[in-house]
């Protein structure tokens, strides 16, 4: 579910993703999606001077705010760029980024224009189709949060790295909850650590994944380690999460935690050693541009998103018959309430009246007829609807007052 293939260069026309097998009737929703996007956007000196408005075209998939079920495509127009900037970077590869291995890659025809496809540029449709992912996870309580590891400090070096034309690298720290002990199995094809990994890598500049503790559980002995369980008569808990919400490759329950690592940006103003590919020769390269001095800063979202994916391709596949009736279900409750809410607002206007005119806020007999009525009108469902109705008469007379 949820499986995505993002497309486009850095300074092409535009970036964008189709996912497919999409839940139909998730909501599109923008606000959300906007807010997404504007935390990868660039802020203060450490990031790039490159703006883009990130407006999302959604060319197919989206009718009347949600989802259709059918393969969705999402696009982002590329307004800001400068592919001349990247001239002097045709024959030299930059050490450190993908530049040389993308022209092994593609035999020399690959898009050197600020990394083409290989480029963090990448990271926006991903979080548009994360942001669709997040919708559609919250909905089973399932809530994926990402933050800067000691943010102030990291701008405060990259801000420092920037002066001297370097860069740093940094962490972005994930924490998932509400998901369900028994998700995922032991082998490499369902483990919760080997999917979310899975999508993370993709993350341009990621080096490193740690799931709980991570590489401090080196240092521990297992009487450290270890996470001790216990119950409170009905869920089972353990009392620290070193192993961060999974065992054997399937969740226990806890919060399923893990830190990425970023590496520092490869695209530095100082001189670096580096190999002319026309002429074969050693030559040193030095990059000038718009450039982040720490992407880790602009990351936050980019993790959410890949995260998200990764958790709706390890839940299990709804029933298809089950989700098309709670949909139903759905639909049917967004007009109930609609209805109820004109109710009480029909109500307030008769508590007034009644208070206008001294009368009683409880009319037994009123409220007999209506019991009565509305039962006859619910045939087999009558006790049940009868027992509604109460509820509802209840509240209204809590309004008029």
């Amino acid at each position: 579910m949820m499986e995505y293939t993002l497309f486009g260069e850095s300074h092409g026309g535009v970036v964008g993703v189709v996912l497919e097998h999409v839940p139909a009737g998730i909501p599109v929703e923008n606000g959300f999606i906007a807010a997404q996007l504007l935390r990868r956007a660039p802020r203060g000196a450490a990031t790039t001077a490159r703006h883009e408005t990130d407006e999302v075209a959604y060319l197919s998939g989206v009718f009347g705010g949600k989802t259709t079920g059918m393969p969705l495509v999402a696009v982002l127009r590329n307004g800001d760029i400068r592919p001349g900037d990247y001239e002097a970077l045709r024959s030299l590869p930059r050490p450190g980024h993908a530049d040389y291995a993308a022209f092994v890659r593609a035999a020399g025809h690959q898009d050197y224009r600020g990394g083409g496809h290989y480029s963090g540029r990448l990271t926006a449709p991903l979080v548009v189709a994360g942001a669709l992912a997040l919708t559609y996870l919250k909905e089973k309580g399932i809530a994926v949060s990402a933050h800067v590891v000691d943010e102030a400090n990291l701008r405060a070096r990259a801000e420092e790295a920037r002066k001297k034309g370097d860069s740093v690298g940094g962490q972005v720290a994930c924490t998932v909850t509400g998901l369900p002990a028994g998700i995922g199995g032991p082998d490499y094809r369902d483990a919760v650590e080997s999917e979310i990994a899975r999508h993370v890598f993709a993350i341009p500049a990621v080096k490193a994944l740690g799931f709980g503790s991570g590489e401090a559980l080196a240092s521990m002995e297992g009487s450290q380690a270890n996470d001790p369980l216990r119950t409170d008569g009905e869920r089972v808990y353990t009392t620290s999460n070193h192993a961060g919400g999974i065992n054997g490759g399937v969740t226990n329950g806890m919060p399923v935690t893990f830190t990425v690592t970023f590496r520092p940006t490869p695209s530095i103003a100082l001189p670096q050693d580096t190999v002319d590919l026309t002429t074969m020769t050693n030559a040193t390269v030095t990059v000038h541009g718009r450039h982040d001095s720490c992407v880790a800063l602009r990351a936050e979202s980019a993790v959410e998103s890949a995260a998200a994916l990764a958790l709706c391709a390890l839940l299990p596949v709804e029933d298809t018959e089950i989700a098309d009736l709670r949909r139903r279900i759905d639909a049917i409750d967004s007009q109930i309430t609609a209805l109820l809410v004109e109710r009480l607002q029909t109500a307030e206007r008769i508590g007034q009246y009644k208070k206008d005119h001294n009368l009683a806020v409880q009319d037994g007999g009123r409220e007999a007829e209506v019991l009565r009525t509305r039962s006859d009108w619910a045939g087999p469902y009558r006790d049940a609807v009868e027992q509604v109705f109460r509820t509802v008469m209840a509240r209204t007379r809590e309004v008029q007052k």
